[in-house]
């Protein structure tokens, strides 16, 4: 059964970081144009059928599975193809609207494919649920805090976001090496032989997977090991805990862990209460 629900959104509720303007499903959407786009933005979860989307000058097709997502203010139109298109859908805006969107990989309007389409649904669901059972007296926090939740939950739902896709899977030998081996030095080009392509695509690799390049992720992990050392073994020197994840001088351990970490190894070691 088609259905939409449209919160009441307070002047409290605008002042939130994300507020919920409209839920609903359809079990076949009919064509829609806007030509001055629409005033927030939009996740609509395709469950069955085709359809395809219309935005600056470009059609893209949408299948059963995948997401279109609308910006704010976009002239769009979208259409079924084949019926019927069904469509679960919530419409939201809030400051911290765009940036969780682009977070986790969704820059701009347009059609994403979804490798946990179930996922989207279920909180799409949980959405409406929450919204029909308010009796019209709409929660603003309870769906700000689910809103919060869909769109942090967004990376993980698609298509090779969170996971890295692919990319991770080339990269296995890489990260293995980096952390049964990261105690000693290890040079881009053995990470490269490694994952057997050339340094350049390797760094692209990273760039795709992890959203930085090899040396800086090597680093983070050395710094991640030598705080689980010095909780292990408190009292050993900065310098020793240096050596062991792979530094060969102290003082540059302790510039990367400042920069890292926002304080230095030793005023670490004090805040949680471990021997100098």
């Amino acid at each position: 059964m088609d259905s939409a629900l449209f919160p009441l959104v307070t002047d409290s509720d605008a002042r939130l970081p994300l507020y919920l303007t409209s839920v609903g499903h359809w079990t076949h959407q009919d064509p829609v144009s806007r030509a001055d786009g629409y005033p927030d933005y939009q996740w609509l979860q395709v469950v069955s059928g085709e359809g395809r989307l219309m935005i600056g000058g470009r059609q893209m097709a949408v299948k059963a599975g995948q997401a279109l997502c609308l910006y704010p203010n976009v002239p769009h139109r979208y259409e079924a193809v084949k019926s019927p298109w069904g469509l679960h859908w919530a419409a939201f805006n809030g400051p911290l609207s765009e940036s969780l969107l682009r977070e986790a990989g969704v820059g701009e309007s347009g059609v994403y494919g979804t490798a946990r389409p179930e996922l989207a649904v279920a909180h799409l669901r949980g959405l409406y649920e929450l919204a029909s059972s308010s009796g019209g007296s709409f929660t603003g926090k309870e769906m700000s805090k689910r809103l919060y939740a869909m769109l942090l939950d967004l990376r993980g739902v698609l298509e090779g976001a969170g996971t890295g896709g692919p990319h991770m899977e080339r990269l296995g030998p890489v990260l293995r090496l980096i952390d049964e081996h990261m105690h000693r030095t290890i040079t881009l080009a053995e990470m490269a032989e490694a994952a057997e392509t050339s340094p350049q695509h390797l760094c692209a690799l990273f760039r795709q997977a992890l959203e930085m390049r090899p040396m800086a992720y090597l680093n983070r992990e050395r710094i991640k090991r030598s705080k689980e050392l010095m909780f292990r073994e408190s009292g050993l020197p900065i310098r020793e805990v240096a050596r062991r994840v792979g530094f060969e001088h102290a003082s540059y351990f302790g510039a990367v862990f400042k920069r890292l970490e926002g304080q230095s190894p030793e005023r670490f070691k004090r805040m949680h209460g471990l021997k100098s």
